[in-house]
């Protein structure tokens, strides 16, 4: 089998540069609507039998929807670069994207930033494309307070247990009282980030 995400797109035609372009735009509408609370919208964008895994969800695309317009903490993302592999009606897209979210430690605010890569699985389903997939690739995160006088402790004993791709994000959202799945793929695991690479380019060749 010829894999196709990873590798450099050659010459293509117009019209594959157009559903790209839509893909894009759907993609990065869907992470629009996340970060202004626009929860019908962003539940418009996923396929009715879609699927999400990320740290805190795993479900439906529009049952993640429904439960990030739960979420009391803002969370938003700023995308840095975004690829799209197309095979017919599939596609598969990485973004690179840092998200920042604000939060309560010990009464003082704080600023939680994770650097991931968001790989989007879609599908044109009547004309249309979807997202019918969702999950993340983990590289980095940190805490640092929001105002610099402000005094945070962190148990290193604690903390240092946890996955380093995303060690603070479980930390902190364990402490907010959630479940977090602590097996995802994050570039201190490169056999699951391997994993998720084979199965997306898999269904993408299918």
């Amino acid at each position: 089998m010829t894999k196709i995400i990873l590798k450099r797109p050659l010459l293509e035609s117009e019209k594959a540069v157009l559903e790209k372009a839509a893909i894009k735009e759907l993609v990065e509408f869907e992470r629009f609507c996340r970060d202004n609370a626009l929860w019908d919208e962003m539940a418009r964008c996923y396929a009715v039998d879609s699927h999400v895994n990320i740290s805190w969800y795993q479900g439906t695309g529009r049952g993640f929807a429904e439960a990030s317009s739960k979420m009391k903490n803002y969370a938003p993302h700023k995308i840095h670069n975004t690829q799209t592999w197309l095979n017919g009606n599939k596609a598969v897209t990485i973004m690179m994207a840092t998200i920042q979210m604000r939060m309560e430690l010990d009464g003082n605010p704080v600023e939680i930033s994770s650097d991931t890569k968001l790989i989007f699985c879609t599908q044109k389903i009547n004309d249309q494309w979807y997202i019918v997939g969702f999950e993340s690739i983990y590289e980095k995160d940190s805490i640092t307070p929001v105002f610099p006088n402000n005094n945070i402790h962190i148990p290193t004993d604690e903390i240092s247990k946890y996955r380093q791709s995303y060690a603070s994000i479980i930390y902190m959202t364990k402490r907010n009282g959630m479940t977090v799945n602590e097996n995802l793929p994050g570039i201190d695991r490169p056999d699951l980030v391997e994993k998720l690479y084979t199965e997306v380019d898999e269904w993408l060749c299918e």
